[in-house]
């Protein structure tokens, strides 16, 4: 959805990581560093034109900044997209979240299992997994027959159950530098509102830490925005894709480089 039209303007890549999608399994566990480091080797033997405008997704956004910490030179500009940050597994966010992040793990652990046994598949092959139709309804329909067909696949569930785990533990390295004047956009899914009410929810909780580690991500560098989709679940690029269409655009123009 966002891909095809950045195509028409400058050169674009979009990659499954190890494990997912389209691509093989990778060498486990799926530490940060060997996800920043495959994207980098893939750089390379495609002979990407550098620098490019580095955009991330969730947890795919904290690999980026972690790649652009590692690899400055490729990068012209950053994008995260309602990406994850360390605090959402420390002592920053509510006990009940952290422990929700922890037991996500053991839940792709059980997708895993699930997976490998031919269960998932088979629900999969039938649209039987809840909620993940309404979801790739709104993709064109090349893209909800591959989804339909990979998502749920044995080795998708072992790389989401390796990543999550190795982010959870902190098995890896994670990103600390600041990055100057690196143009940077961090799109936040949804608008914050402040609660009126004195004693605030564990949602409104949570909710007021997602939208302070986003500001603490755009003040990584001197040149970064924090751009709020409204109406946006977390894939702002399936719910908005034109926000993040003419964020990209926006920095092409910047930047003058092609991704």
């Amino acid at each position: 959805m966002v891909c095809p039209e950045l195509a028409e303007l400058t050169q674009t890549l979009a990659y499954d990581r190890a494990g997912y999608g389209f691509s093989e399994p990778g060498a486990l566990p799926r530490t940060s560093d060997r996800c920043v480091e495959d994207l980098r080797k893939l750089v390379e033997r495609l002979e990407i034109a550098r620098p490019f405008i580095l955009v991330g997704h969730s947890l795919g956004g904290f690999y980026a900044r972690l790649y652009a910490e590692r690899y400055p030179e490729d990068v012209a500009a950053l994008v995260l997209i309602d990406a994850s940050h360390e605090d959402e597994i420390r002592g920053n966010f509510p006990i009940p979240h952290l422990k929700r992040q922890k037991f996500s793990v053991r839940l792709y652990g059980f997708a895993k299992w699930a997976a490998r046994i031919g269960v998932l598949p088979w629900l999969a092959r039938r649209h039987w997994i809840p909620g993940f139709g309404k979801f790739v309804a709104k993709l064109p329909q090349a893209s909800r027959d591959a989804m339909w067909e990979r998502v749920f696949s044995a080795n998708s569930m072992e790389a989401a159950e390796s990543e999550y785990d190795c982010f959870v533990g902190e098995t890896g390295s994670v990103p600390h530098s600041r990055f100057a004047r690196l143009p940077l956009a961090v799109v936040k899914a949804g608008v914050y509102l402040p609660g009126r009410t004195r004693k605030a929810t564990l949602r409104q909780q949570v909710e007021r830490t997602l939208y302070d580690t986003a500001v603490k991500m755009q003040h990584l560098s001197e040149s970064g925005r924090l751009i709020e989709a409204g109406g946006s679940g977390h894939h702002v690029q399936v719910d908005k894709p034109g926000t993040v269409i003419g964020i990209v655009k926006r920095l092409l123009e910047q930047t003058r480089v092609s991704i």
